[in-house]
């Protein structure tokens, strides 16, 4: 229903943006003699150098382009009149709580607008805090940024390079344009690197890291490898005893001989200023470590001891002590270590029992002492938050769902909380029986989670890990149905899982999980999915012609529509009998019979689901110095190995399945078994603050095998989506569909997807996007030829899609939509498959909520 308005919406925004042009001079608000900044460039004499770090170091840079083509900020700070520009610029700086009408007036008077009193000027104002202020070229500021070019080249070892501006001039249409003119001339390197380090310990460590130093003798010289150096040493002494260490830049200094200024001696000094009354490093140690549960050191009525940690509160204790000290790595009697704390404060924040105030350390001289006090502040025993959302699925053309969750922490006083989840959905589909109600589908979920913040093992686990690798561990419960959302089910869900986290990675084990789907509606099954009820007819009409005692059998209702789809499925002399690429009902629509039939089984087979699992995710976005993070996850599964041992043990009830394959039940529903490797690589280079490129290679792989013949729908993979080849709308893609935008629902055992997308600015809140996706899914069991993974074919089928998106960031969530462009599309024959019906103004539109990866 979304789509149809997809015309429209592109009319009005390629509309808007020709209006826009047509109607806003860049220049029309410029004095006679100012100029508007067009851009500036660097020009090298010959050898380029840091050439993405140039524009930082230039002061007037012209305003952010789309796409680095449209200055639509400049245009939007344009199409607003003159007369308002003073008014509006007051305005905006004000806070957004002192911003209202009253305020508005009194600026209005203040600037001789009296006739605009009242007047709320809501969409001029929009679009002037959405536009920016065209830059006007200021010579000055040019010229002091070659001087800052000239330094910047200078501390990255270029010592006699030359920076000259000239300014290309447009008097007429008052334009310019800046040219910086670059002479590097030759570089100066460190010929000699030396260290003179007082202290005895200090130099030993020096030496165990000395490897990985950022400063090296034959080294071009660079200030930022220096400042690499000094910020290295400073982690390490200060995560091995030596408290504040370097603190205000006089301990480590870099000396520089520069009597031969192409290549120079540095020298390192590591010692204690003279101006020190301390003369000597001291090796700290950690000393008392003192526990404040409810962030009171006032009247102080209760303290225990515990593991060399004393917990001190001015209330009954509600926490037995291990809550405290397995979330402190801080331990009396070590070396102090910045690192430690670093640690500490993580997990506490990482909890959800408590809240740290404040950490604060007593520096203690005549015994090399650090004392801790930690302050922290219980959270409210119960928390209850609500929630509602708007939601648009493949089936759902419209839902609205609340949830509820509550929260009861510290049930057992050892940290455990215990949560509950509530989350409903009302929606409205199309469907042939509709009995005029515009709400006709519902889902309805619960879900119940105990957390603890350990590992539940028979034995203690206290020592068993470090601290900092944060065990954590759930048993859950959940059950949801639904109605109508494409067929109706019934879910109950069992689990339990181990957590913990050793540097950047989070690891997840699964031992035991147990899920049973139960479809109540399976008879709906063609009426929610049209095309394959056409697939059937067809099949089920050519097959009467071949054999017209089963079509009366049928009539009268001797046999079923399932008995009928199994018959012909297993029918080879049928299938033999049938003419490839012939006319009316030939073998590639008997192809296409055979792969409903098995994506029938998988999306309406009842099924128990007990996967085993291992989950790494290594994330690199929770470090601070990656400019560029990797953001690796990877998970394997292994379904059914406890319910077959189960099984051997017990020998469960065996039947044929749909395919003749013998299987074996469990209160007559299958167990299904297979194996299911999932890879999801993703890497961010962000090329400014505002601006990135996004990148993320997807590959999935699933295989049933023992007990099952297919996939489990919920464990199947699909292509399109917000989320996936935006071209093409969710469960639709596919190597071998009906006939091109057939809209089916494709699923299958194996997923390729590759994504990438450029990030960057507009306005305000407003950023956009620039995207290309390819991927599909495949069988990697050779049921048929079409949707079969094959080496030297898959490349040909995937489907590539391309676009642009806007973003709405309100930091605590991203609001977005994209209109995407089929590329290639594999739906047909080779050699026509690119841009096929490619028009701009009919692009596939997708909603989501934050990045889609």
């Amino acid at each position: 229903m979304i789509f149809k308005y997809s015309k429209i919406l592109i009319l009005l925004l390629f509309g808007g943006i020709f209006l826009t042009i047509q109607s806003c001079s860049l220049t029309k608000k410029l004095n006679k003699n100012e100029y508007y900044l067009r851009s500036n460039s660097f020009k090298f004499e010959r050898k380029k150098a840091f050439k993405s770090d140039l524009e930082d170091y230039v002061s007037q840079k012209p305003n952010a382009r789309m796409l680095g083509i449209l200055p639509l900020q400049d245009w939007m700070y344009n199409l607003v009149p003159a007369k308002f520009d003073s008014t509006f610029e007051a305005y905006y700086s004000y806070s957004r709580k002192e911003r209202n009408q009253k305020l508005l007036d009194s600026l209005y008077l203040k600037f001789g607008l009296k006739n605009y009193v009242g007047d709320n000027n809501f969409l001029y104002r929009q679009i002037y805090n959405w536009g920016a202020e065209p830059v006007i070229l200021d010579t000055t500021a040019s010229y002091a940024s070659a001087r800052n070019l000239k330094q910047m080249f200078f501390e990255r070892g270029y010592f006699e390079a030359e920076v000259d501006p000239t300014f290309k001039i447009d008097t007429a249409a008052q334009k310019a344009r800046v040219i910086y003119n670059i002479k590097l001339n030759e570089p100066s390197f460190i010929k000699d690197y030396n260290q003179v380090i007082t202290n005895t310990d200090m130099e030993d460590l020096y030496k165990e890291n000395e490897d990985k130093s950022a400063v090296k003798a034959g080294q071009r010289f660079d200030v930022r490898n220096f400042e690499l150096e000094r910020d290295r040493l400073t982690r390490i002494f200060k995560n091995n005893g030596y408290y504040n260490f370097n603190e205000f830049g006089e301990e480590l200094i870099f000396k520089i001989d520069s009597t031969d200024s192409q290549y120079l001696g540095v020298t390192m000094r590591i010692a204690k200023p003279k101006s020190d009354s301390v003369k000597h490093f001291i090796k700290y140690r950690w000393g008392t470590i003192d526990i404040f549960s409810n962030d009171n050191s006032e009247n102080i009525k209760h303290i225990r001891e515990y593991n060399g940690y004393t917990i001190k509160s001015n209330e009954e204790f509600r926490f037995n002590p291990r809550v405290f000290t397995d979330a402190i790595t801080i331990t009396e009697g070590e070396v102090y270590s910045d690192k430690s704390i670093d640690e500490t404060r993580t997990l506490i924040f990482d909890r959800e029992n408590f809240t740290l105030t404040s950490m604060v350390p007593e520096k203690n001289d005549k015994d090399s002492l650090i004392n801790m006090k930690i302050y922290l502040q219980p959270k409210p025993k119960y928390d209850l938050q609500l929630s509602f959302e708007g939601m648009y699925s493949q089936f759902l053309n419209f839902g609205i769902s609340p949830g509820l969750r509550l929260l009861n922490r510290n049930i057992f006083r050892g940290g455990e909380n215990l949560e509950f989840k509530l989350k409903g959905t009302v929606g409205t589909v199309n469907k042939a029986e509709n009995d005029g109600q515009f709400f006709n589908a519902y889902e309805l979920a619960f879900n119940t989670e105990m957390t603890f913040p350990r590992w539940l093992l028979p034995f203690d686990t206290e020592n068993l890990f470090p601290k900092s690798y944060n065990l954590k561990s759930s048993i859950g419960l959940g059950l949801s149905g639904q109605k109508n959302i494409g067929l109706g089910s019934r879910n109950y869900l069992a689990y339990m899982d181990y957590r913990f986290q050793p540097n950047v990675s989070e690891i997840l084990i699964e031992p035991l999980s147990f899920q049973y789907i139960r479809n109540t509606e399976k008879d709906k099954y063609y009426r929610v999915f049209t095309l394959d009820n056409e697939i059937k007819n067809a099949t089920f009409d050519a097959f009467f012609k071949y054999s017209p005692e089963v079509e009366q059998k049928y009539i009268n209702k001797e046999i079923s529509e399932l008995d009928l789809e199994r018959l012909i499925y297993l029918d080879e002399k049928f299938a033999k009998g049938l003419k490839s690429n012939g006319s009316g009902y030939d073998f590639e629509k008997h192809t296409d019979f055979r792969n409903m039939v098995f994506r029938k089984r998988s999306i309406t087979q009842d099924v128990f689901i007990q996967p085993i699992a291992l989950s790494i995710h290594y994330n690199e976005n929770k470090l601070t110095d990656k400019k560029n993070p990797w953001n690796i996850y990877s998970r394997v599964a292994v379904s059914g190995a406890l319910l077959r041992l189960a099984d051997m043990i017990l020998n469960f009830e065996k039947q044929n399945n749909f395919f003749d394959q013998k299987t074996s039940l469990i209160g007559g529903v299958p167990y299904s078994e297979y194996l299911r490797f999932d890879l999801d690589v993703r890497k961010t280079f962000n090329l400014n603050s505002k601006s990135a490129i996004a990148l993320r290679g997807l590959f999935g792989i699933a295989y049933p095998y023992g007990n099952s013949s297919t996939i489990p729908f919920s464990r199947s993979y699909f292509a399109g989506g917000s989320n996936d080849v935006r071209a093409w709308k969710a469960y639709e893609l596919s190597p071998a569909p009906l006939r091109p935008n057939d809209q089916g629902t494709y699923v299958d055992d194996m997923k390729i997807t590759l994504n990438a997308e450029y990030r960057f600015p507009i306005a305000g809140i407003f950023n956009g996007a620039a995207f290309l996706d390819a991927g599909n899914i495949w069988s990697v069991k050779n049921i048929n030829e079409r949707t079969s993974f094959k080496i030297n074919q898959f490349y040909k089928q995937l489907g590539i899609g391309g676009g642009f998106g806007a973003r709405l960031d309100f930091t605590f969530v991203i609001a977005r939509v994209d209109f995407a462009y089929k590329l290639h599309d594999p739906a047909y024959p080779e050699g026509e498959r690119w841009f096929r019906e490619f028009n701009l103004l009919k692009p596939r539109i997708q909603f989501g909520i934050n990045y889609p990866f």
